[in-house]
């Protein structure tokens, strides 16, 4: 193995940069979209999830997921207080977004994005494609484990006073 530096072509640091700010937008985007009116889920590229898709999603998921103590919680609890859930909904994925875009507690940040979108891979458990939803909440947890906040994020500033941080 080669103690010399990777070249600037082999620099990974734009990359998971990039990485880290498109899961960021696609987070924040739907988290807004969550508490603007229906026309604004609308855009000319496609639709995003606003709070009346997301319940009517999860109703469907619970619905036919074959755990019952999960769907008694969607259904008993979760549903019937939505005024409460969805906009605690929209609010983690505006924060998580935020948190995401400039690079700040990303480990954190990246995580609970992870946790959300481990949530739909549990929520659809036996009746959707067993990949389907891994290719979301694996690359935020890479990008947790790489600290990807410290590459052209605000983490990168932290972390120059206190490096060994384990939140950024």
């Amino acid at each position: 193995m080669s103690s010399t530096p990777p070249s600037a072509a082999c620099d990974p640091s734009r990359p998971i940069a990039a990485l880290r700010i498109f899961f960021g937008v696609v987070f924040l985007s739907n988290g807004l979209s969550k508490f603007l009116p229906e026309s604004f889920s609308k855009t000319p590229f496609g639709f995003l999830i606003n709070s009346a898709g997301a319940r009517g999603i999860i109703r469907s998921d619970a619905a036919h997921n074959g755990i019952p103590a999960y769907r008694a919680l969607v259904q008993q609890v979760v549903l019937p207080n939505w005024d409460f859930f969805g906009p605690l909904l929209g609010a983690s994925e505006v924060a998580a977004g935020m948190l995401l875009c400039i690079g700040l507690l990303t480990p954190v940040a990246a995580v609970f994005a992870a946790l959300m979108s481990v949530h739909i891979n549990f929520a659809t458990y036996g009746h959707e494609w067993l990949f389907e939803y891994a290719v979301e909440w694996i690359p935020l947890l890479v990008l947790a484990a790489l600290r990807a906040g410290r590459f052209y994020g605000l983490d990168a500033r932290i972390a120059r006073g206190r490096p060994s941080g384990i939140l950024w």
